[in-house]
């Protein structure tokens, strides 16, 4: 009796010994399971990072599969990028018993809010899902980091005044090589006779612009602000003839704000007609100021009849660009002139069909009436 009862015993320890070793090899293998999966997805997103050169909005749009595949079931966000708002759905509808977490990442003029929805197994602090979710984060913030970084290294490298010389320095550059290339292609007197017609319009401005920028690179940065009354229908029209632009203006708004800020501001934007073309129907301009306290509304409109995608959240972003000969300055450098004098600007679309830039200016308080 005694050794059946023996017997049993070192049964049941041996039973005991291979449930242990069975627990810790099930164990060992999800355990080695969970860590390979932890280092695919940090990998992925590694990888992914390095593909889309750093860049934070591409980063961001691309990582959605990898934050799935650890078991993310949804992510809502709100993204702030160089004063343009996106707003971005992944995943699924939003289920019962799923468990959401806010994030934030945030750089000055970048700003990502974030909502992402989990399984609650998923949602624990040390889990793969929020070790992958951590990662993610931190890749996001070291982007921004990254354009941040360039941002300041540009703006150390040359004052910003500098960078308005150097756009219009490039814009004349620009003239001086399309007019070299009419003059290859004249073959009869009649287009000769077209072409001197032509310049005897356009040389005259562009000498005026010429001249014009090399006071600006020989007068102190205090006097680029300084504001006379002018009246924002002629600026317009100057401008738009510079580029010889076609242009349809209703309405017309006196403003002591400084001339040259808004020149420049007007030249930015409308060389971006210039350079991506998309009608030939005139460029709709409409000015308007229901008081002389309320702001005063410029709304810049063209027809889009071609294939070309916009993004509206690039459209404000130092150096990102989709001309060849641009360097993606002139948007960011228009919005960054219209802060110094209390303005905005957004960009907007209507159905695909049409888009535009709205700007808004102070009011003035000095001028009793308008034009």
């Amino acid at each position: 009796m005694n050794e059946l009862t023996s017997n049993n015993l070192v049964n049941a320890v041996w039973l005991g010994f291979i449930l242990i070793g069975i627990s810790l090899f099930f164990t060992a293998y999800y355990f080695r399971r969970q860590s390979k999966r932890l280092n695919s997805a940090l990998s992925r997103l590694y990888e992914l990072n390095q593909n889309c050169n750093q860049d934070a909005l591409d980063f961001f749009d691309q990582a959605w599969k990898v934050l799935q595949s650890v078991g993310c079931e949804r992510l809502q966000a709100n993204i702030e990028w160089f004063g343009e708002r996106k707003s971005v759905v992944q995943g699924a509808a939003v289920k019962a018993r799923l468990v959401s977490k806010s994030y934030l990442v945030s750089r000055e003029d970048m700003r990502f809010e974030m909502i992402v929805y989990m399984k609650r197994g998923a949602s624990q602090h040390e889990s793969v899902s929020s070790l992958v979710i951590k990662t993610f984060l931190n890749v996001l913030d070291q982007d921004l980091v990254l354009k941040q970084a360039e941002i300041l290294t540009s703006q150390k490298r040359l004052e910003r005044y500098q960078l308005f010389v150097q756009h219009e320095i490039k814009n004349i550059a620009q003239f001086i090589q399309l007019l070299s290339e009419q003059v290859k292609t004249v073959d009869s007197d009649e287009n000769k006779v077209k072409l001197v017609n032509r310049l005897y319009g356009t040389l005259p401005i562009m000498a005026k612009r010429a001249r014009k920028t090399v006071e600006h690179m020989q007068q102190p940065l205090s006097e680029f602000y300084e504001g006379h009354v002018e009246t924002i229908k002629d600026l317009l029209v100057d401008v738009a003839q510079m580029y010889g632009l076609e242009v349809e203006i209703k309405g017309n708004v006196s403003t002591n704000l400084p001339k040259q800020v808004l020149v420049e501001v007007f030249k930015n934007i409308l060389g971006n007609f210039r350079d991506h073309p998309s009608s030939n129907k005139p460029i709709q301009i409409s000015i308007s100021q229901e008081t002389l306290t309320e702001s005063i509304k410029i709304n810049i409109l063209s027809e889009k009849v071609t294939d070309d995608v916009l993004m509206p959240e690039r459209m404000f972003e130092p150096f990102w660009t989709t001309s060849e000969s641009g360097m993606g300055l002139g948007l960011f450098l228009s919005r960054e002139l219209l802060k110094q004098v209390d303005g905005k600007i957004h960009f907007y679309q209507n159905d695909g069909t049409e888009f535009g830039f709205l700007i808004e200016l102070p009011g003035l308080v000095t001028l009793n009436d308008k034009i």
